[in-house]
């Protein structure tokens, strides 16, 4: 049941305006002032907040304005009830964050229509952080305790052992599942942070100022981890442009990490994965092909969060967090993503960023010669860019 708080000075109205809600099946409170009201929504959290204008102590616009300090409440839909119907009136109250607007005396279908629009609206905007809730409710417990058992269960055995290479031997286990955990807890954290980001247009705003260097440094540091975790049997090959883009510094490190992660985890153990990046027609293009299984057409179109993609999804370990991840970091920084891929070719993934400044590089490869392999590995661009093989 919804749960609505009509903030009202006269009690008449407020009155039949609690009646006329219940009789609609919501779950329904109210307050003769804003300051009566601001304590309501601490008690109450309601759904939704019908509240007139001109009230004594402290009105509806103040009421508002102490609402949107609170991340707890800023979010909660707030319809207003006056009788005033200057322009001006209007404006200022849907500037300091007011969703609608009902004029006195109001009918009641509108008013009616009105709060069932923005409950509807609210539940599609809250519907990415309920799936979300939903994974972590059946998903992340079992991802989390997974590696806890050779932790916990080879600790034990230690504590029996005499023998210093079984201890090593379990130790270097104990060290690996740790990693293991470590990383999915990170990579579940910083979704979380993104989510909220996302849904924060002064935080995204803060965020899309940022200006990041690219160069063959930063990949490389980028790449290494990467293959002492796969045991360097699969290689891989870069070429970037240094370049300037209009991104944080940890993201785009979170966009390559992921992908290449993705590119070789799915790909055979001694195959190449490429990565090429330059300035393309005002933006800066990037894009990483593997010869990996694929992702198959509706997979693509329906990249969500906890989702695996391929045949044997439940038997593969993964929060399956790595796609969703760079999606949302693309959305944030209005960056494009584009996705090919089949069984038979691999998968080519292509995200433009947008660039903060131009970079002008003295010696450009070709996408597709370098994609090819034509080209020298002595070539080398101004700003220690160029070639290079891991």
């Amino acid at each position: 049941m919804k749960k609505i708080l009509v903030v009202e000075d006269e009690e008449k109205v407020r009155k039949n305006l609690c009646d006329l809600l219940v009789n609609e099946n919501y779950s329904v409170e109210s307050a003769s002032d804003g300051i009566n009201g601001l304590e309501k929504v601490k008690l109450f959290t309601p759904d939704l907040i019908v509240c007139d204008v001109t009230m004594p102590s402290m009105n509806g616009f103040e009421l508002l304005l102490e609402l949107q300090k609170n991340e707890q409440t800023k979010n909660i839909p707030f319809i207003f009830l006056t009788a005033k119907v200057e322009l001006e009136y209007t404006r200022y109250g849907m500037k300091i964050g007011a969703d609608d607007y009902v004029l006195k005396p109001f009918n009641i279908e509108d008013l009616l229509d009105t709060i069932d629009t923005r409950l509807k609206k609210k539940e599609i905007n809250e519907k990415p952080l309920m799936e979300m809730q939903e994974q972590i409710t059946s998903k992340i417990p079992h991802e989390l305790r997974t590696p806890l058992v050779p932790i916990l269960g080879y600790a034990e055995l230690i504590e029996e052992l005499d023998d210093i290479d079984e201890i090593k031997k379990f130790v270097q286990i104990i060290k690996s599942s740790g990693i293991t955990l470590k990383e999915k807890i990170e990579k579940f954290l910083f979704y979380k942070d993104l989510t909220i980001v996302s849904f924060n247009q002064q935080k995204r705003n803060e965020i899309r100022n940022a200006e990041f260097k690219i160069n063959s440094d930063v990949v490389e540091s980028i790449l290494l981890p990467l293959l002492k975790k796969y045991d360097a049997q699969v290689r891989t090959r870069f070429y970037v442009e240094s370049s300037f883009l209009k991104m944080k510094e940890n993201h785009f490190e979170r966009i390559i990490y992921e992908l290449v992660d993705n590119s070789l985890k799915y790909s055979d153990r001694n195959s190449l994965v490429t990565i090429y990046g330059n300035e393309d027609n005002g933006k800066y293009k990037l894009s990483i092909k593997d010869n990996g299984r694929g992702i198959k057409e509706n997979e693509i179109k329906s990249i969500s969060t906890f989702k695996k993609f391929g045949d044997n999804q439940l038997s593969e370990p993964g929060l399956g967090l790595g796609l969703p991840i760079v999606n949302k970091i693309c959305e944030i920084f209005n960056c494009d993503i584009e996705i090919r891929s089949n069984k038979t070719n691999g998968t080519l993934i292509e995200i433009r960023f947008e660039l903060t400044r131009t970079n002008h590089n003295d010696y450009v490869i070709n996408e597709n010669d370098f994609f090819m392999g034509q080209y020298s590995k002595q070539q080398k661009m101004k700003g220690g860019t160029g070639v290079n093989s891991i």
